[in-house]
């Protein structure tokens, strides 16, 4: 019998479009975390039928599988696809109805595997959205071509309102729940999500609460496949910018695999890439996409419950309207050049053809965008206008980080916000220098982690010092090194001084 107590992670991968490789990358993390020695379930769940299981050297159906391989099945495969099992589960009325995915997260903990990992193929089914909404992470795969980007904004507008109306309904809230299906009937589908939760917040607070909370804690993982030019491989970070302005913070990208024939011949020979070509750059990017996934919502994907340091922040009302310096995607202590540099960049990212506008935008708010990307860039080039629209900006009483460290007198301070700690060279950085300098710009870490795409808990072991609730060192200096460039001091002395406690504190 399986240790039902066994905490089991569970990933869902699946998208509104099929064809996308949404299995190449289900089968490549199976056979990442397979040689971590980890157990995996790989739930073949594609409606089309199974597609994966060749792969694999078996085939179940209708039962959990056993860990334990035959002795001729341990001799023909390599060993690490003996930690992998595969488990059909495609139809509601199949020869074991227990293992429908309406209870994925049952079927995890019975299987007594470490990973559970769904492969729900494509489309917006009710039961493939309430699997990725139970789920631990959900990751969805895009390849650069506009029909297959749409299919992105897609999802996240379905995953967004099914997620909404289960609250809606849990809460009691008819009146919110019938303008939701009102709404989702007039727009043949559902809404935009930022669009969906300012039609909600005008009803009730409560409603407001509901709508934004639900919104700032779904997250939805993103890689783009089959990428081949520069601008495919900048079109991850470009969904996750565009994003911002019509489904929020939901969007976060994972990374890129390149157009690499070894995937055609591994599918060809039925293996798994990472065996098939383990040194292939199309492997050596999925790797990369594995570690990053595992490196997010650490608390999540070790089958624990958030805790108040990990849960995501509460959002109960509308974010303010983006400044000029969010729409050119920079801080408030960008160069001219570096300015000019991000007008490029965005005027590129809404040009006519751009594929990460696909779906989201119209003809005219794409127009209204350009205009105030044109005006962002002429007001922050003339100092005569961009002084006086940061202090316009800038909270009651606190100077831009822009204006730092200027040569002119902070006259303007605030009671509640705390003096600026001297910084010279000799300064040695620990977290609670770094923490005494954010809170001085009067900024929170809900800013930082926006900003420089760090968790928030991460950001906290930063300015505690808690070296052991930190990744592996190479991540840790990246997240320092972000954490410096936002808070404009000295990359090169942050990262010296910080990173010398740390190692002080691993040879202990």
């Amino acid at each position: 019998m399986a240790d039902t107590s066994h905490a089991t992670r569970v990933i869902t991968l699946g998208g509104a479009k099929g064809g996308t490789g949404s299995t190449l990358l289900a089968s490549g993390l199976a056979i990442f975390l397979a040689q971590l020695g980890k157990k995996v379930l790989y739930v073949d769940a594609h409606p089309q039928g199974p597609c994966v299981a060749p792969q694999f050297g078996t085939m179940r159906s209708g039962a959990l599988p056993p860990w334990a391989p035959s002795e001729p099945e341990a001799r023909g495969r390599e060993s690490a696809t003996l930690h992998v099992r595969v488990l059909e589960a495609t139809r509601e009325d199949g020869p074991a109805p227990e293992l429908s995915l309406r209870q994925p997260r049952e079927i995890a903990r019975a299987s007594g595997a470490d990973f559970a990992l769904f492969d729900l193929g494509s489309g917006v089914r009710t039961r493939t959205l309430d699997a990725m909404l139970e789920s631990d992470a959900i990751v969805t795969v895009t390849t650069p071509e506009p029909v297959a980007v749409e299919a992105v904004w897609r999802l996240v507008r379905h995953l967004y309102a099914r997620r909404l109306e289960d609250r809606l309904r849990t809460h009691g809230d008819t009146g919110a729940l019938d303008a939701l299906h009102d709404a989702t009937r007039a727009h043949a589908g559902p809404p935009m999500p930022v669009d969906l939760a300012t039609m909600l917040a005008a009803r009730s607070h409560e409603a407001s609460a509901i709508a934004w909370g639900e919104l700032s804690r779904l997250r939805v993982r993103l890689v783009v496949n089959q990428s081949r030019s520069r601008a495919d491989l900048e079109l991850g970070d470009a969904i996750v910018r565009v994003g911002q302005r019509r489904v929020g913070p939901v969007i976060e990208f994972l990374g890129h695999v390149e157009y690499d024939d070894a995937v055609f011949l591994a599918a060809r020979r039925k293996r798994p890439l990472l065996v098939d070509a383990p040194a292939a750059k199309a492997s050596r990017n999925l790797e990369r996409i594995a570690r990053r996934l595992l490196s997010l919502d650490a608390g999540r994907l070790a089958g624990t419950a958030p805790t108040p340091a990990t849960a995501p922040a509460e959002v109960t009302e509308a974010p303010p309207p983006p400044t000029h310096y969010d729409l050119l995607a920079i801080d408030r202590g960008a160069s001219d050049e570096e300015i000019r540099r991000a007008y490029r960049k965005t005027r590129e990212i809404y040009g006519a053809e751009s594929v990460c506008l696909s779906g989201l935008l119209t003809d005219e708010e794409v127009s209204s965008l350009v205009a105030r990307v044109e005006e962002a860039r002429d007001v922050l080039l003339d100092p005569s206008r961009r002084r006086p629209y940061d202090l316009s900006i800038a909270p009651v009483g606190v100077f831009p980080v822009a204006t730092a460290f200027d040569d002119e007198p902070q006259t303007e301070t605030s009671a509640s916000t705390p003096p600026m700690p001297a910084i010279s060279p000799d300064t040695e950085f620990s977290g609670a220098t770094l923490r005494a300098v954010r809170e001085a710009r009067g900024a929170d870490l809900r800013d930082v982690a926006a900003r420089t795409k760090i968790s928030i808990p991460y950001l906290r072991a930063i300015e505690d010092d808690d070296f052991a609730a930190l990744p592996a060192s190479v991540y840790t200096r990246g997240f320092v090194v972000e954490y410096a460039k936002f808070l404009r001091l000295d990359v090169d002395q942050v990262v010296r001084t910080w990173f010398r406690r740390y190692r002080k504190s691993s040879e202990r």
